[in-house]
């Protein structure tokens, strides 16, 4: 804006305020402004109008400039050379900014009633879909104001995307004094963070200029920590009390999200039988595991298990005798993976392993470990008889022997039905 036409709000409002990029309701409320010639009511307007303006990326926004009790806002157009800068009195600044703010706030009631309503998730595919909505309510909240999710990754659940508000980090990394761990020392219900102290960016998500405090609020449940809510504020103060409530209902309705969702997958993903995850969770947890290994720059290692002879125990003893070695199959080579591992049933008597992180060698010994403890263990009959079990195991790494899903099961069944050619009860890799 001219200097000349900086105290005329008339002119602005009327000749330069791009309209075409406006809401029918602004033009109005501009409109009623000019003829009104209230000199508060054409600040409030031009104010809501260069807001609005900057929410649909036409205008970027410079931090209020304070002098002699005067405050100035500077818009600069994206695409031009166009600058528009608003002047007034710091206590008009207060209305004009309380009025947006108010406006821009939703009734707790309602508030309430859509968390609830967002809570009632149908499927783990909607999950984070769901749970962007909730955070983007924040905006409701506090004008403003951006709410984020941070994910454990400890606790990850596979369906949940990172994405502008989701993203992840380790819990133990975080436990060791990264930017999080504040507030899993503290213990306490919120952490509020001020401007000195995330200057830095130290956080995964950056503060905008007008980020005046970050409110981190944990989300526990049962036992454990998914991660937590990171709230960026306007404000350089402590949150209202009214106001923290409101985020604390957000942050337990991202909560309640999770807590249904885990629910959900171990319902769609679990195999009831033996209990490990199922075919329909390793083809959502294989091609995740890829893209983390290649973020990372690490390996996976593939394991592709198979009961010898498993349809003799079927024919010869019957098939409940059949389900009692597939569980047993499965709890021992559970206990025998590091948290991180995945072991899915695959169908009948195949299991897949994953194993993050690892290399040849290193998967090389799981693998013969596995072998190992399940040819040691015996399976007891009802009439005092014991049952010896023995697997073969075919591997390969990913992306050193195959460079996509498909590959790595075929590559890692080949070397599997190499190894049950030599003998069963054998572990063979490809490329040996």
């Amino acid at each position: 804006m001219q200097q000349r036409f900086e105290r005329d709000y008339r002119f602005l409002l009327d000749k330069l305020i791009p309209r075409q990029f406006l809401s029918n309701e602004r033009i109005e409320g501009i409109s009623a402004a000019i003829s009104s010639g209230r000199r508060a009511e054409m600040i409030r307007e031009a104010w809501l109008a260069m807001e609005e303006l900057v929410s649909r990326s036409v205008f970027d926004r410079d931090d209020p400039r304070r002098s002699d009790g005067a405050v100035q806002i500077t818009y600069s157009a994206r695409t031009g050379r166009s600058r528009i800068t608003l002047e007034m009195r710091e206590e008009e600044w207060r209305a004009v900014k309380g009025t947006a703010e108010r406006a821009a706030e939703i009734v707790p009631s309602i508030l309430a009633g859509i968390i609830s309503a967002l809570s009632l998730n149908d499927s783990p595919a909607d999950v984070s879909v769901k749970i962007e909505s909730v955070l983007a309510l924040a905006g409701h909240v506090e004008g403003g104001a951006s709410a984020h999710l941070v994910l454990f990754r400890e606790f990850e659940i596979p369906s949940i995307r990172e994405g502008n508000r989701i993203a992840g980090t380790s819990l133990a990394e975080e436990k060791t004094g990264g930017f999080y761990g504040s507030a899993l020392a503290a213990g306490d219900p919120h952490v509020l963070i001020g401007r000195d102290r995330f200057a830095a960016g130290a956080g995964l998500f950056a503060p905008g200029p007008r980020t005046g405090s970050i409110i981190l609020l944990p989300l526990r449940s049962g036992g454990h920590v998914y991660g937590m809510m990171e709230v960026h504020s306007p404000s350089e103060d402590a949150p209202a009390p009214d106001r923290l409530t409101n985020y604390y209902m957000l942050s337990h309705g991202v909560l309640r999200l999770l807590d249904n969702n885990r629910h959900l997958e171990r319902m769609v993903s679990v195999d009831r039988l033996t209990g490990v995850n199922n075919r329909n969770y390793y083809e959502t947890q294989l091609p995740l595991e890829m893209e983390r290994a290649t973020r990372n720059r690490k390996c996976l290692a593939f394991l592709m298990i198979d009961i010898d002879d498993f349809k003799i125990f079927n024919d010869r003893y019957g098939h409940d005798v059949g389900d009692r070695v597939l569980r047993l199959v499965a709890q021992t080579i559970r206990l025998h993976l590091r948290k991180i591992d995945h072991l899915f049933r695959y169908g009948g008597e195949e299991f897949i392993v994953l194993l993050p992180g690892a290399g040849r060698e290193p998967a090389e010994r799981t693998a013969e470990r596995i072998r190992e403890v399940v040819a040691e263990t015996r399976l007891e009959l009802d009439e005092g008889r014991y049952l010896g079990i023995t697997i073969t195991i075919g591997g390969c790494i990913y992306p050193v022997d195959a460079a996509d899903e498909l590959d790595l099961f075929r590559k890692a069944d080949q070397a599997m039905i190499r190894a049950k050619r030599e003998g069963k009860n054998r572990v063979s890799f490809i490329g040996e």
